[in-house]
């Protein structure tokens, strides 16, 4: 297999999980309180502001978060399936600034002030810089063999 299509692999690995994710958060939202999934999902999170009640603020930017993600996720996963599985140069840049914004927030963010294990919370950055190594290799490869026949 090419390497453009491991990259794509990885995409849809990196959106499924970020989709299943998403879903955990909607989830844990509607049972728990906005405190409880934040202090499940994120050690360390610290005081969550008030109101932290269901029907707060609070719960309504988690089901915002869980949305992105998992509208996010179900992005990369059919661009990867479909258009970097074929090497195309628009899936290429559609999943690269896509997966690349919503990850570098995520470390940023997340998991460089350390809110959550580093253990747990690389594999996305993970699969992601996979991804966009992989297809990159596999659209430089193509512009170079377009050129060589040219």
């Amino acid at each position: 297999m090419t390497a453009y299509k491991w990259g794509a692999v990885a995409y849809v690995f990196w959106g499924i999980m970020h989709a299943l994710i998403g879903i955990q958060i909607f989830m844990l939202n509607l049972g728990d309180s906005p405190r409880a999934v934040i202090t499940g999902l994120y050690r360390d999170a610290g005081p969550v502001p008030t109101p932290a009640e269901p029907g707060s603020v609070v719960g309504a930017l988690l089901n915002q978060h869980a949305w992105n993600l998992l509208w996010f996720g179900l992005f990369a996963a059919v661009v990867g399936a479909v258009w970097n599985w074929r090497n195309s140069v628009a899936g290429y840049w559609a999943n690269l600034a896509v997966v690349s914004l919503a990850d570098v927030g995520f470390i940023a963010a997340v998991l460089i002030p350390g809110y959550i294990d580093f253990w747990m919370g690389i594999w996305g950055p993970l699969l992601w810089l996979v991804a966009a190594f992989l297809t990159t290799v596999g659209v430089r490869s193509a512009a170079g063999q377009v050129a060589q026949t040219a």
